[in-house]
């Protein structure tokens, strides 16, 4: 291992996302009307999240959904754009997707150095850099006020 920074990086961005997902999960199933089993309440209780007496929603009301803007839109919209095509045209669309990014991937490397250097840059900008645009677009996301996604 030529950049011993990178794996410790790796873990902990693992473990900030896991964790990260199991929160977002408690709190659409509590906002969905779900008690925890009595083992857990105390933990819940103490971050806020129930009450003692009873489970309490997180989300009081649910607003009706407003049209999304179009400002930063991820691969996490392309539900739309494909809403239209019928079984065989996705999965033939799928189909030419992961068979053009394979042989890009497989053989696009040959094109480059990058890949057969140690470097440890260009190890942080690859791991940063889409991570902090994703963050950014999330960012931006919640100061629309306009925005009502699915988050």
């Amino acid at each position: 291992n030529h950049i011993p920074i990178l794996v410790p990086l790796q873990a902990l961005l693992t473990c900030v996302g896991n964790t990260t997902a199991a929160w977002a999960a408690l709190r659409i199933a509590l906002s969905n009307g779900w008690t925890p089993p009595e083992p857990v309440r105390p933990l819940l209780v103490t971050t806020g999240l129930v009450s003692d007496s009873e489970t309490e929603k997180v989300l009081t009301s649910n607003p009706p959904l407003q049209e999304e803007s179009d400002s930063l839109i991820g691969f996490e919209d392309l539900g739309d754009a494909l809403a239209g095509d019928n079984d065989y045209s996705f999965l033939i669309k799928l189909f030419v997707g992961c068979a053009a990014a394979s042989y890009a991937i497989k053989y696009g490397e040959t094109f480059f150095d990058f890949p057969y250097d140690a470097n440890v840059y260009l190890g942080f900008a690859v791991i940063g850099v889409p991570s902090a645009l994703n963050a950014f677009k999330w960012y931006k996301r919640s100061q629309d006020p306009s925005f009502e996604g699915w988050f």
